[in-house]
């Protein structure tokens, strides 16, 4: 045998970067294009008159070809410093170890962030709350017991919300007794708006400048109402308190005008994003409109403060800096915890460049081993020098080589094989009956078997029994392959003998069946019809052993019908229950009838939807041949098939025999 050499391995690229920049500059299109509109550009560049269109074109130019010849360059480089697989492993390691990491640490930092914004909204809106139902507590202590004189209650009114000066300076007030003004000060509301039907109201008032306002009173006309701007001032004790500042610029309070009032927001906006410290944020509580009296509206709130202020302020244990602080101690805590896992960090990562050292040099090997067994060296082995996955892996190199010796030996004795098997078709085809080979005066006859192996189990016989008598035999061996052909052999032989003793098709098919019962594995059996055409009685006798009916076209009617005897397959039942079971029917022949034999593989052809082909469609073939002759009718079905069945491969023998009345 001649010696076995695998292709030769492509030699690996010996340019360099620059040589392979020449290359593109000076031997492709895009780097010629490139090297032009650098020149222009230069023309341009030294003061030379350019026409407008060509210098647009040209920085067009050069920014589509700059782009291009930047990922060729890129690409060159990486697969130069991406050839070592150890460093294919060591950015692998810091992508797999770095990459998590990284996103780890600013989901957290951004979870963080949020979340300490989301408590300052939540203390926000609740200092908002807070300080509008003290105003509330102020209207309610302020309205019962008035004196009945205006003046008194004039007096009074001013005498009780003295106090109330301590939550805003600028707490503005009107007391109203049946539509009358007996007391104000400042620009409060003395009438209420339609929808005020209750006693009492108390909420943050949407628009700008927004405000808090609580209502006392008996009726629409009789009241007592309170109103706290909402401005710096406002906001001063909260601010001392926790540390956030509320930002109520009273030039972003004032105007109606929509672009102007947007222009301000966009000016509040920036004066909270500008901040020089802390964090920047908004509020939204729950607003009302005092004209139409609807409540949940939201509006905008802005605010700054610092989160270490903010936990100073709410938290005065935490003290970062110092001794004995339960916060302190947590700061310095959370520190060596990073130090260490970044020591650590370090050292995972020199071990894992050790590792990869480790796994490229057996790599080394094993590439050395390749290019060996390339050269045809099957004799070549791989040092073990560990036992992990790796030295494995050398190992199973080895007796890879060990077998591709051996695969060469079985790739000789498989060709040998299939030799034999060719052969053995050309047999398997030859006893089989040649086409025309038999007559008989009324009848006209064509058959087919297409095995879907190198040889089959499919066997179909045509025996002249006399001048007027015809034998026709179709059978199915099961399985497919050598066993099957060698049964489907031995058949032959037997019904070639039989059929001179036996004048019965069904004593035929029980003689058979006791001498294959014999000798057959119990796993195997033949499926068979078997029939006896007589053209001077006009009669065809015939018995089936667990075979497909034959279809039967009747001339006189144009229609198909199935004869379908009972009976077993061969060498199921040696014994009498076949014979109990085993029919013979006999049928008479008329002028232009047809009659199918055939094997499930026509049948039982299935299509990329896994569909049937089915007996239907083959008596609808049938009774659409009135007038056609049987090699006409045989090409049809094939046709028929081949169409339904596409690119599908075959999956079992087809045999057929087209039987018409002369």
């Amino acid at each position: 045998m001649a010696k076995f050499v695998l292709p030769a391995r492509s030699a690996a690229p010996e340019r360099g970067v620059l040589q392979r920049v020449a290359d593109f500059l000076f031997r492709t299109w895009p780097g010629k294009l490139l090297l032009a509109a650098l020149a222009v550009r230069l023309w341009q560049a030294v003061g030379l008159p350019l026409p407008e269109f060509l210098a647009v074109l040209d920085v067009i130019l050069l920014c589509v070809l700059g782009a291009y010849a930047f990922f060729r360059m890129a690409r060159v480089v990486l697969r130069g410093l991406l050839w070592r697989i150890r460093t294919k492993l060591i950015l692998s390691y810091l992508f797999i170890g770095l990459v998590p990491l990284v996103l780890a640490a600013m989901f957290f930092v951004i979870a963080g962030i949020l979340l300490v914004n989301l408590v300052a909204v939540h203390i926000v809106n609740t200092q908002v709350d807070r300080m509008t139902a003290t105003l509330a507590t102020v209207a309610e202590a302020a309205w019962p017991g008035l004196p009945e004189s205006d003046a008194a209650a004039a007096k009074a009114i001013v005498e009780r919300l003295a106090p109330a000066r301590a939550l805003h300076p600028k707490l503005t007030f009107s007391l109203v007794r049946k539509g009358k003004v007996v007391a104000r000060e400042g620009e409060a509301p003395v009438a209420l708006p339609a929808w005020w039907t209750g006693e009492s109201f108390a909420g943050f008032l949407a628009g700008r400048p927004g405000s808090l306002r609580a209502v006392r009173g008996s009726a629409a006309d009789t009241f007592l109402l309170l109103d706290a701007p909402v401005d710096e001032e406002l906001f001063l004790p909260f601010e001392r308190e926790t540390g956030i500042h509320v930002l109520t610029d009273p030039e972003l309070q004032e105007g109606d005008d929509g672009e102007a009032r947007r222009e301000r927001r966009r000016r509040a906006l920036s004066l909270s994003a500008s901040s020089d410290s802390g964090f920047a944020f908004m509020a939204f509580p729950a607003r009302t409109d005092w004209e139409s009296g609807a409540k949940g509206l939201i509006g905008p709130l802005p605010f700054r403060f610092q989160p270490f202020e903010l936990a100073k302020r709410l938290s005065p244990g935490f003290k970062i800096g110092e001794r004995g602080n339960l916060a302190g101690g947590l700061v310095y805590a959370m520190g060596a915890v990073g130090a260490v896992f970044l020591v650590v960090y370090g050292v995972a990562l020199v071990l894992g460049l050790l590792l990869a050292r480790s796994i490229t040099r057996s790599v080394h090997s094993l590439s050395v081993g390749t290019l060996k067994l390339q050269q045809g060296d099957f004799g070549h082995r791989i040092a073990m020098g560990s036992r992990d996955q790796l030295g494995e892996l050398a190992e199973s190199f080895n007796h890879m080589s060990r077998g591709i010796q051996d695969l060469l030996r079985e790739r000789g004795e498989k060709e040998r094989l299939e030799e034999e098997l060719r052969i053995a078709r050309q047999i398997q085809m030859s006893l089989l009956p040649a086409q025309g080979s038999v007559t008989v005066p009324g009848l006209r006859v064509a058959g087919l078997c297409i095995p879907a192996a190198e040889v089959g189990g499919d066997y179909y016989d045509l025996l002249p029994l006399s001048d007027t008598r015809l034998g026709v035999l179709v059978a199915d061996v099961s399985g497919k392959g050598t066993s099957a052909a060698l049964y489907m052999a031995e058949l032959k032989g037997l019904v070639l003998s039989l059929s001179r003793i036996y004048a019965s098709p069904a004593k035929l098919l029980a003689e058979a069946n006791r001498i294959l019962g014999e000798s057959m594995d119990s796993r195997s059996f033949i499926t068979m019809t078997y029939a006896v055409l007589d053209t001077a009685e006009a009669t065809m006798r015939y018995a089936r052993a667990g075979h497909n009916p034959i279809i039967h076209l009747e001339a006189a009617s144009g229609r198909t019908r199935v004869l379908s005897p009972a009976g077993l397959g061969l060498g199921i039942d040696p014994g009498p229950k076949f014979e109990a079971i085993l029919e013979e029917a006999v049928i008479p022949l008329h002028r232009d009838d047809v009659f199918l034999f055939f094997t499930d593989g026509l049948s039982e052809a299935m299509n990329g939807q896994s569909e049937l082909f089915g007996e239907g469609r083959l008596r609808s073939i049938i009774e659409s041949a009135e007038g056609r002759e049987t090699d006409e009718i045989k090409d049809e079905i094939l046709a028929e098939i081949r169409s339904f069945v596409g690119t599908s491969a075959p999956h079992d023998d087809m045999t057929l025999v087209v039987l018409k009345v002369a």
